[in-house]
C-alpha cells in the first residue's frame, strides 16, 4: 500500500460535468437540490441494476450499486466513493449559490465525481442520468434531458465523455492525480507574492462538521482543514490501495493550519432537511453557508494548498454525496498588513 504523504499521495478523481437541457419546470430544492439529484439518481439505479435485497451481506459483495451507494460493510466509518456537486451559479459579486429552479429550456450543469477504483462504475451514472430526466428530479417531478458528459481536468482540460447526439462513451484517458493538483497548487501559491496573503472559502453548500460531539457553527480553520485532510487519507485507503499517513507528517499540517487566522466570516447556519425514500423519515443535513476570509503566511498556504485543492474535489463534511460540503478557494485582492508588495 502507497503512504498518504505529500510527496506520495494514491488517490485519483475522476470529476463528470453532465450538461443537461431542463425539459419542464424543475424545482431544485435549493440547498437540498444535491440530496434531491442523489436520491433520484440512486432509485433509478437500484430499479434498473439492484434486484437483490440491500440489507443481506452476500447480496452487497456482488452487487456494483450496493458497493457504490451503500457502504455498509461499517456503517459511520466508510466513505461513499463518489460526491455530487449541484446546479451552481455565480452572482455579480463573485460568490456562489445553489439553484432554487429552473424552465423549460434552461440548459444547466451538476458534476459526479468518483475517486479511484470507483471510477470503473461510471457506466451506472452514464445510464441513470437520462433515465433520471425522463422520470423526474425534485418536487413535481422536474423532467430533463441529458446533452453531453464531459471530464473535467484541472491542467489538461476537458476531455468529452458523451457527444451532443450521439451513444457512445469514450472512456477519459487521464484521472486528476496528486501531481496535477501539487502543479496546480504551486501556480496558485505563486500568484500570492510574499509576506502574508488572504484567501477566501465559499461555502456553497453545507458545511456539516461534527467536532467532540457538537456541531461546528463557526468557520475555524483547523478544524476544517483536518477534516479535510482525514477525509481525503479515508478515501485513499479505501478506494486507492493507501495507507494510513504517518502521524508525523499530519501533525506537521495540522501545525500549519493552526497558523491560519480567520479574518472575517459572512457564514451562516441553514437548517436543511433531507428526505429518504427508504426509512421514510426526514434526516437534518444543515451547515455552514457563506464566504470566509482568511490571512497566513504565504509559505503556509503553499503547504496547505494542495490538499485544499483536493478539497474542493472531494468535499467536506457530513452527506458529501447528497451534496453537502463544496466550497471553492478564492485568491482575493486584499493583502495583509505588514506583507511585501
Amino acid at each position: 500500500m502507497k503512504t498518504a504523504s505529500s510527496e506520495s499521495f494514491p488517490l485519483t478523481a475522476l470529476r463528470l460535468r453532465f450538461r443537461c437541457a431542463a425539459e419542464s419546470h424543475i424545482q431544485l430544492g435549493g440547498l437540498r437540490a444535491g440530496s434531491n439529484l442523489r436520491g433520484a439518481l440512486v432509485n433509478v439505479m437500484r430499479r434498473a441494476t439492484c434486484a437483490g435485497d440491500p440489507s443481506d451481506p452476500a447480496h452487497l459483495a456482488v452487487c456494483p450499486v450496493c458497493w457504490l451507494v451503500a457502504a455498509n460493510d461499517h456503517p459511520g466509518q466508510e466513505r461513499r466513493g463518489y460526491v455530487i456537486t449541484p446546479v451552481l451559479t455565480e452572482d455579480p459579486k463573485g460568490f456562489f449559490r445553489v439553484f432554487e429552479g429552473l424552465e423549460p429550456g434552461e440548459m444547466f450543469d451538476f458534476h459526479i465525481t468518483l475517486f479511484g477504483e470507483a471510477a470503473h462504475y461510471l457506466p451506472y451514472f452514464v445510464l441513470a442520468v437520462p433515465e433520471t430526466g425522463r422520470t423526474g428530479l425534485g418536487p413535481g417531478r422536474g423532467r430533463f434531458a441529458l446533452r453531453t458528459i464531459h471530464a473535467e481536468h484541472p491542467l489538461n482540460g476537458d476531455w468529452t465523455v458523451l457527444a451532443e447526439g450521439e451513444n457512445v462513451v469514450r472512456p477519459p484517458v487521464q484521472n486528476v492525480t496528486h501531481a496535477d493538483i501539487q502543479q496546480k497548487a504551486k501556480t496558485f501559491a505563486d500568484g500570492l507574492g510574499s509576506g502574508a496573503a488572504r484567501l477566501r472559502l465559499d461555502f456553497m453548500t453545507p458545511l456539516r462538521i461534527i467536532l467532540e460531539e457538537r456541531l461546528l457553527k463557526s468557520p475555524d480553520f483547523g478544524a476544517i482543514f483536518n477534516h479535510i485532510l482525514r477525509r481525503l487519507d479515508e478515501l485513499a485507503v479505501q478506494y486507492a490501495g493507501g495507507a494510513e499517513r504517518p502521524l508525523e507528517e499530519r501533525q506537521r499540517l495540522w501545525d500549519l493550519a493552526n497558523r491560519v487566522r480567520l479574518v472575517e466570516s459572512q457564514t451562516r447556519w441553514a437548517d436543511v432537511r433531507s428526505g429518504s425514500s427508504r426509512s421514510g423519515q426526514p434526516t437534518w443535513v444543515s451547515g455552514l453557508v457563506g464566504p470566509a476570509w482568511y490571512s497566513a503566511p504565504v509559505e503556509v498556504w503553499r503547504e496547505l494548498l494542495p490538499w485544499l485543492l483536493w478539497g474542493e474535489i472531494a468535499q467536506v463534511g457530513k452527506d458529501t454525496a447528497k451534496g453537502n460540503g463544496v466550497f471553492k478557494v478564492q485568491r482575493t485582492e486584499e493583502r495583509c498588513q505588514g506583507s511585501s508588495p
